[in-house]
């Protein structure tokens, strides 16, 4: 059987799926400038908040991870749940969280439940935002 190249113009069933493809590379690209300019954001804030961090990211690695630490204390959180939330906050999938912590992604999922319990919130997004917001030092959070 002699296999011959497409002619010019002509379409394969391969095009959709590598639209497809693109379509979902384009949008974790997207996705991934918002997680860095979050990112950005929360460092400018810290810096702003502890002008003595200014330049000395370790410092302020080292207050984040404190205030990170407190936050868990005061909320009731156990060490795993708190190793979850801290997952939570890099935007890993639950399948990264488990492989990362060496549990099932099932166990993920019920710990993550447990967070939004003992944080008072209905899912990841509040979860985040109210730990960020908490880690910035925002005030007035319901």
């Amino acid at each position: 059987m002699v296999h011959t190249s497409p002619e010019p113009g002509a379409h394969d069933g391969n095009d959709a799926q590598e639209g497809e493809i693109l379509a979902l590379l384009l949008s974790l690209i997207d996705a991934l400038a918002a997680l860095e300019r979050s990112h950005e954001r929360l460092v400018r804030e810290l810096r702003y908040m502890h002008p003595t961090a200014e330049g000395d990211d370790h410092a302020v690695d080292e207050r984040v991870g404190a205030g990170f630490t407190d936050w868990c204390r005061a909320s009731g959180l156990t060490e795993r749940e708190s190793q979850t939330l801290a997952a939570l906050l890099t935007g890993a999938t639950n399948r990264k969280m488990g492989r990362d912590l060496g549990v099932t992604e099932r166990t993920v999922k019920n710990t993550l439940r447990s967070v939004y319990v003992k944080l008072g919130v209905s899912g990841r997004s509040e979860a985040i935002s109210k730990t960020m917001a908490h880690l910035v030092g925002r005030r007035g959070y319901p």
